[in-house]
């Protein structure tokens, strides 16, 4: 019996223990699955305050020369994207600038817990930090975009703006215009050069004409019309099928009257620019043979040299419009010109000319949305000879990457393959080529080329 009550006591006193000790493993569970959690989020707003750090750096640093505004603007950008994500208080922001080309930001805060409070944790503080540097070569860039006929209505609205993104990113660093000049070259099936640059020493531009001429024929008589209906076509635009309706009827017909009309022939140029003869087509060489202006026909928006202006850079993207046919060589060969320091355009540095310790880098961004559908017929572009073509644009490309200028293509809902194929061995690497499929992609392609050579920098 004695040994019988003991054991009812011990047993007694031992469940108390265990309720004791479950009790406290429950606790002490309960604060690591709260401090698990915690952390987690702690971590979260951490990486999301790290990325807001790092772009209002980055917004700020146009600031970078008045360092009395530094601090408000990076707190502007800051809390432009922070108060509409996170709610965890405020955070204390700071940003100084450590060197002429160096910005330093941290930024902290406190993350509120929930079941860490059971052990006294009210938050987690967490401090993240980062720094840019305004670095890199000079900048001579040439933009060199299809404006035929094909680009119209969506295409060109997604090309204008990707390419104003570009010019706005490569504007974005701190007196960039000293260190940075941009080139528009838009093409079709010629070049437009310029009006004011028709008594240009390397320009052959014929004088304009008016010539009165008399054309006297038999003109057919319709004395009557019957069975019109309406019947389908296929027409192409810049190589690009589609189909439309036009009426159609049967016509009956009198006797011709002979007659003569008067009308004047006019020879007119509008800046459009031709090729040299074979080789000096893919040479920027030899400028004493001149370049042969076109005449009566129309080309588009006219190049726009080098220029650290980006209003004027913008102002250009904004006012181009579309016409004609696809010519690459055409848009190649200008734009190179633009990177040249000799004639025609004269704004460029010398190839490898060091700046600041460091040669200039030139670039060529090529955008088509279709292949070669002419060809030079001399000096006109009339000629409808894909592969001539498309060995035209791969020999200017060699040539343009022989002088140590990058190359980048972009092909914008292209689904040609023998063009692609051209677009992609014409480009530095296959890095620097872009197989654009829509405007979003487009859009991406070009923020990709002008990171690669906007002068400003995360540093870590």
């Amino acid at each position: 019996m004695r040994f019988t009550k003991c054991v009812r006591t011990f047993a007694a006193r031992t469940e108390g223990d265990v309720a004791l000790l479950f009790g406290l493993a429950l606790t002490g569970l309960l604060i690591a699955a709260g401090m698990s959690l915690d952390y987690a989020r702690a971590f979260s707003v951490q990486n999301s305050m790290q990325a807001d750090l790092d772009s209002a750096l980055l917004g700020a640093a146009s600031q970078m020369s008045d360092p009395a505004k530094l601090q408000s603007a990076a707190q502007m950008y800051f809390d432009a994207n922070w108060t509409a994500t996170n709610d965890v208080g405020s955070v204390e922001l700071t940003v100084s600038k450590i060197s002429n080309t160096r910005l330093k930001g941290t930024a902290k805060a406190q993350v509120p817990t929930t079941l860490m409070k059971i052990a006294g944790f009210d938050s987690v503080p967490v401090e993240t930090s980062s720094e840019i540097e305004v670095a890199g070569n000079d900048i001579e860039l040439a933009l060199v975009l299809d404006t035929t006929a094909s680009m119209a209505g969506n295409k060109m609205s997604a090309l204008k703006s990707s390419a104003k993104t570009l010019i706005d990113d490569a504007f974005q660093a701190p007196n960039a215009a000293d260190h940075v000049k941009i080139s528009v070259v838009p093409f079709g099936q010629y070049v437009n050069v310029g009006m004011a640059n028709r008594t240009a020493s390397w320009m052959d531009v014929p004088a304009d004409t008016a010539v009165a001429r008399e054309s006297c024929y038999d003109h057919q008589n319709v004395t009557g019309t019957s069975n019109c209906r309406m019947e389908t076509f296929t027409a192409s635009n810049d190589g690009m099928p589609y189909t439309y309706q036009s009426e159609v009827c049967d016509y009956s017909y009198g006797p011709p009257t002979y007659s003569c009309d008067a009308w004047t022939e006019y020879q007119t140029w509008n800046g459009c620019t031709g090729s040299r003869d074979n080789p000096l087509d893919t040479q920027d060489a030899s400028w004493s043979t001149k370049a042969p202006g076109i005449m009566s026909v129309s080309c588009g928006s006219e190049v726009m040299p080098l220029t650290n202006n980006e209003t004027n850079l913008i102002n250009k993207i904004d006012s181009l419009t579309t016409s004609g046919d696809t010519y690459i060589p055409a848009g190649l060969f200008w734009g190179w010109t633009a990177l040249s320091k000799q004639e025609p355009f004269a704004q460029a540095r010398d190839y490898g000319e060091i700046v600041d310790g460091k040669p200039v880098r030139k670039i060529m961004v090529l955008m088509t949305d279709g292949f070669n559908t002419l060809s030079p017929t001399y000096p006109s572009h009339a000629g409808n000879d894909t592969t001539l073509s498309n060995d035209l644009t791969a020999e200017i490309c060699s040539n343009v990457k022989a002088k140590g200028i990058e190359l980048y293509t972009v092909a914008f809902e292209v689904s040609n393959v023998e063009i692609k194929d051209t677009l992609e061995a014409c480009a530095t690497s296959s890095g620097h080529f872009f197989d654009a499929d829509s405007a979003d992609q487009l859009s991406e392609a070009f923020k990709v080329i002008a990171s690669s050579f906007t002068p400003l920098r995360l540093a870590n």
